[in-house]
């Protein structure tokens, strides 16, 4: 197909983590509650496959400040691991931007530039085949600079009905917008999930969500994101039901 971008794919995946430590190289292991074997994969490998079932990411790397991390990438041969990431943005204060960033420049230092940026995180590893690249076509087709993966926010949840308390005193978040009395009257909002980013590489100093942002539903798509130990166990439970409790 002529006149496709060409897209960096980057998966951060540092070695620190406060809620589940060693996240991304821990092992799902065991049978949880008597299931079916979890078979032993590591994080950060669910994220791999995912990128190696694309065909439309031209490069795809690894950002970690881990050696064994490094050593563990090298097992397939389109997924690079070219820079033990510096401590400096390597702790748990390091945005993604940063991230971003540093593998852009690494790559600008060698003359090779990409069109595109895709972010891929671990910690929401569960896409189907296709997710990827139907995002990239999806972002093409709406002639957009940047998208986002997004599921829809439970009606209970919606910022139109969302309140803050102050001293047991009731306000509104979305106090300038008109009360929606019935469910049926909410507008839809939606929250980020983690899956996909994608971003014009031109447009990285504006952020994530720069310029024509649009979104890719994902209601189709496994929703496990993994920051707490009962988010481990949720996924595991997937991995051996296919089911999320």
């Amino acid at each position: 197909m002529a006149n496709l971008p060409t897209i960096l794919a980057i998966i951060p995946a540092r070695k620190g983590s406060k809620g589940i430590p060693g996240k991304n190289m821990k092992v799902f292991a065991g049978t949880p509650l008597g299931g079916i074997p979890l078979g032993g994969k590591p994080l950060l490998q669910y994220t791999i496959e995912s990128a190696l079932q694309s065909t439309l990411l031209t490069k795809i790397i690894v950002s970690t400040d881990c050696e064994l991390t490094i050593e563990f990438v090298q097992e397939w041969k389109r997924i690079e691991a070219p820079f033990l990431r510096p401590a400096a943005l390597s702790d748990d204060k390091t945005s993604s931007l940063q991230v971003i960033r540093h593998a852009v420049e690494f790559y600008k230092n060698l003359n090779i530039e990409f069109d595109w940026i895709c972010l891929l995180q671990p910690t929401s590893p569960f896409r189907s085949a296709g997710l990827i690249d139907k995002t990239v076509m999806h972002m093409l087709h709406l002639n957009a600079d940047s998208l986002v993966t997004v599921l829809k926010i439970p009606d209970q949840f919606n910022p139109n009905w969302a309140l803050t308390m102050s001293d047991n005193a009731l306000q509104r978040c979305l106090h300038d917008a008109p009360l929606a009395i019935r469910r049926q009257e909410l507008p839809d909002s939606f929250y980020r999930d983690g899956k996909v980013y994608l971003l014009k590489t031109s447009l990285l100093s504006q952020g994530l969500m720069s310029g024509k942002c649009v979104g890719y539903r994902t209601d189709d798509e496994p929703n496990v994101n993994i920051d707490t130990m009962k988010d481990w166990e949720n996924a595991a439970r997937y991995i051996a039901y296919g089911a999320i409790l």
